[in-house]
């Protein structure tokens, strides 16, 4: 039996490829009425189209174009989609440089400890500088008292009363953010402790 070249087998079978491989657009206008067509239809722009082949068989689903307000929520969606990501892939990070850095829950509690021992150094020198700063508001006041009644003020003793005044307010807003600190090291290191215990769980359960 003789054998068909490959060009001439091409040309034989090229129109039924063809055929086979044609597209039909099908849509529901906005009538509702159904609109065929061999290319894409101008009419059915803005709504779902289905693509068929010459046998019938459904090849695509084209949904309709999204709605500005669809626009904006799916790209709300994506944004908070991403912001997820992100955020799994710092817990993952965390995670890793947890386990690197400490080796067992005391290590952690010590490092904490450690913390706050400097933000108490902190504490009793501001201390020291609030009472002194105290002292020289009173030694102001008491002088603000006794030139009132003589009606003889000095003519800085203003100036150092409200110098004085500034460096109590300043101490004492200096002690709470301390204080501040020292509840947030202790916050951090309970995180870190629940959550060195739950990774160190998981490796277990792992193995």
């Amino acid at each position: 039996m003789a054998r068909l070249r490959p060009a001439l087998l091409w040309l034989l079978l090229a129109p039924a490829l063809a055929h086979a491989q044609a597209k039909i657009y099908i849509c529901k206008d906005a009538a509702g009425r159904t609109l065929t067509s061999d290319r894409p239809i101008a009419e059915c722009s803005n709504r779902p189209v289905r693509e068929v082949d010459r046998s019938g068989i459904t090849r695509r689903e084209i949904p309709a174009p999204l709605t500005p307000e669809e626009r904006q929520q799916q790209a709300r969606e994506d944004a908070a989609r991403r912001a997820e990501q992100m955020a799994a892939q710092e817990r993952r990070h965390g995670d890793r440089a947890l386990l690197a850095r400490f080796r067992s829950e005391d290590e952690i509690i010590s490092a904490g400890q450690r913390n706050i021992v400097l933000v108490q150094e902190n504490v009793k020198r501001e201390t020291l500088l609030l009472a002194a700063a105290e002292k020289r508001q009173q030694a102001a006041e008491d002088e603000l008292a006794v030139t009132a009644r003589k009606q003889q003020p000095s003519h800085d003793l203003p100036q150092r009363l409200q110098d004085a005044d500034h460096a109590v307010a300043a101490s004492r807003r200096r002690l709470g953010d301390y204080e501040a600190e020292i509840l947030l090291i202790n916050s951090r290191t309970d995180a870190m402790l629940k959550r060195f215990r739950e990774l160190r769980q998981e490796k277990t359960a792992q193995q």
